[in-house]
């Protein structure tokens, strides 16, 4: 592996959105603290000069992201030891904040081990690092590692400089972090700690510049969306943030992801029915239809039930598309409750839903509880449930040929003249794309009417207008 001149920092993020947000901080206080750096895409890259650092953002989530995580650690551990000039290596994120002693142990490549937030200390760490190193490996005795506690997600030093990782019209926006909610299969309070809010006025001045830096749809993430604001204001909540990012100026689009069931209130539908930028699309994580299974996850049944909620947005907003998840093979899932999940799935009719198979997560409540579908038949049904998904996403998508829908491009091919987009109807990422045909001048981040032509399960054809 040939090193680049400088200090070259290589970035791999794992996992959900958020940790996007995380790693676009850390690019940022890179950035600040004279640091070069380059996305490893796939995150075994290894093209062009060989970087001098590289910064695993690691996913503790269930045990496929725990495992994914550790791989890519184990990956750049060997690549450090067969370099000539090894690179610094250090791991941040949700798991190493739960496990930074073990993953130290069982890694002694690692020279950095982190947790959730304060990339200015990581940026700090790897910048002495790189200056001292002067072209010898650090020793091990020379590594940092955070316990396992409370991670840092405050924000009193204000806004924090952010790099986008790449050039998507599409800017995640992280309005809080952290969850109060008790789910008795989830592990990321452990990682999170309890939900903390961003102030409005840091999230309002990084919305302004994500959107002078060219983004025309700010995605809104959390571990609770529809908790923003409870712990800081008294009378204001995600309605009034929604209120003040609709005030700001531009052709853009506000989409709401991981709304918990609970949270959708009256306030909140008046807001999205009536504010211009706010998609008419919302993401509810049910994790189950079944009230005794839901009882078992800890999760809202009587003060949520998932027909009224669906029932009140469809009546309050007309033609909202609806995104859910589902987490599949739960203790206590017996035959009958799945049946009861695929006729409340039919009944239901979600445009969008992921599902995924449970997997006994150390120190959660479901870990311990018995009657546990066997993991076979647990994958099994995650293949009949999102087989009746593809149905009813596919006759949904039927429907819409014939219509004229906006369409965001997010990438063009000059030479064969198609682009990639998608409506306000798809989030990026996790639902499916609009292809169009004949383009000509157009660039990513345009936004233009297109006549659906023909659907696929979950992408469709248009020619733009």
């Amino acid at each position: 592996m040939t090193r680049s001149p400088g200090g070259l920092v290589g970035l791999i993020t794992l996992g959900c959105d958020k940790n996007t947000v995380d790693m676009e901080y850390i690019a940022g206080a890179l950035e600040a603290a004279g640091l070069r750096w380059r996305v490893l895409d796939p995150p075994n890259d290894s093209d062009g000069p060989g970087p001098d650092a590289v910064v695993v953002l690691t996913c503790g989530f269930v045990g496929d992201a725990k495992k994914q995580s550790v791989e890519t650690l184990v990956h750049w551990a060997e690549r450090k030891k067969q370099s000539r000039v090894p690179m610094i290596l250090a791991a941040a994120g949700c798991l190493s904040q739960r496990y930074g002693n073990e993953l130290a142990a069982e890694l002694p490549e690692l020279d950095i081990v982190t947790g959730v937030g304060d990339p200015e200390g990581l940026a700090a760490r790897l910048k002495t690092m790189l200056d001292a190193r002067n072209g010898r490996q650090m020793p091990a005795s020379e590594a940092t590692t955070r316990p396992s506690g409370r991670p840092d997600l405050c924000w009193t030093g204000g806004q924090r400089r952010r790099a986008p990782l790449g050039s998507s019209p599409v800017a995640f926006l992280k309005i809080s972090d952290g969850c109060d909610h008790n789910c008795a299969f989830c592990s990321i309070p452990m990682m999170k700690g309890p939900h903390r809010s961003v102030p409005r006025d840091i999230l309002l001045a990084e919305a302004r510049a994500l959107l002078r830096r060219g983004a025309r749809e700010l995605v809104l993430v959390a571990q609770d969306t529809t908790a923003y604001g409870r712990d800081l204001y008294p009378d204001y909540g995600l309605p009034e943030l929604l209120a003040d990012l609709d005030a700001l100026p531009g052709q853009f689009w506000i989409r709401i992801l991981y709304a918990y069931p609970t949270g959708i209130r009256t306030r909140l539908l008046d807001a999205m029915a009536s504010l211009r930028h706010i998609a008419p699309y919302l993401d509810i994580p049910f994790q189950h239809l079944d009230p005794d299974v839901l009882r078992r996850m800890r999760r809202p049944v009587r003060a949520a039930d998932p027909t009224e909620v669906i029932g009140k947005l469809r009546r309050a907003i007309p033609g909202i598309t609806l995104r859910t998840t589902f987490i599949v093979g739960h203790p206590g899932e017996s035959r009958q409750a799945f049946t009861r999940l695929l006729r409340g799935l039919e009944t239901l009719r979600f445009n969008w839903a992921g599902a995924f198979a449970w997997s006994p997560e150390e120190g959660t409540d479901s870990t311990g509880q018995d009657e546990r579908p066997d993991p076979r038949t647990a994958r099994r049904r995650v293949g009949q449930l999102m087989a009746r998904q593809a149905e009813i996403t596919a006759v949904w998508n039927t429907e819409r040929v014939g219509g004229v829908e906006e369409v965001l491009i997010e990438s063009v091919d000059p030479e064969t003249g198609t682009a990639v987009g998608r409506t306000v109807r798809e989030a990026p990422e996790v639902d499916g794309s609009v292809y169009l045909r004949g383009v000509r001048d157009w660039v990513a981040g345009q936004v233009l009417p297109a006549r659906i032509i023909s659907a696929s399960i979950y992408d469709l054809e248009a020619e733009p207008l």
